[in-house]
């Protein structure tokens, strides 16, 4: 049954999705160190306020995701380091391509496997590819990329992010760098949402 985030963590995500700029796809400093502190600072059981918790690796994920949109890299990895399921799995895989260290990174998307937020994730990608007008080359090879394979490719997307944060980067269209920043606020987005759900399930 579905159950909608709690008071606590609502307004955390509220924060978080109302970020402008955009997270980076690579990042060193934190975003907010109050809302930092808040996360780090709430036990689970306060987080969750009450909720039957039947999972805690999830629970722990949920923590583990609101630290890492809001950029705190360091504290969402000492906790998703920890998780070894593929919820967990893909929280750490996130946390080393945002580093950036992208083999690491493909190294925990191949312990992630096939997850379910996958599919609603390419077609998100779809659908935000749409958005753009008069696309630069990339960003249409991209979308043939994405839209001649059924499967999310999960290493592609390490891929794209790390030739926008390439030494080249001055070359690289802004729209390239956009779409990525989009889509990694819909995974975050995704992903805690599942996080949640399955917390409780």
């Amino acid at each position: 049954m579905y159950q909608e985030y709690t008071v606590r963590i609502q307004e955390i995500v509220d924060q978080l999705r109302s970020r402008n700029p955009l997270p980076s796809l690579e990042t060193d400093s934190v975003w907010d160190q109050e809302i930092i502190d808040l996360i780090q600072n709430v036990s689970l059981s306060d987080l969750f306020e009450g909720l039957s918790v039947s999972n805690n690796d999830s629970s722990k994920c949920v923590q583990s995701g609101l630290l890492l949109w809001a950029d705190a890299l360091d504290a969402s990895h000492d906790i998703s380091q920890h998780i070894q399921t593929q919820t967990g799995s893909y929280w750490h895989a996130i946390m080393h391509r945002r580093e950036p260290d992208y083999s690491n990174s493909k190294y925990w998307f191949g312990r992630v496997g096939d997850h379910p937020i996958f599919p609603q994730l390419r077609q998100e990608a779809i659908e935000t590819l749409a958005e753009f007008d008069d696309k630069p080359v990339v960003l249409s090879e991209i979308e043939d990329t994405i839209k001649n394979k059924s499967d999310w490719d999960p290493f592609k997307f390490v891929d794209w992010c790390q030739l926008a944060n390439s030494s080249d980067s001055q070359k690289i269209p802004p729209a390239l760098v956009n779409w990525l920043q989009k889509l990694q606020v819909v995974e975050f987005s995704n992903l805690l949402e599942y996080s949640f759900q399955q917390s409780l399930a």
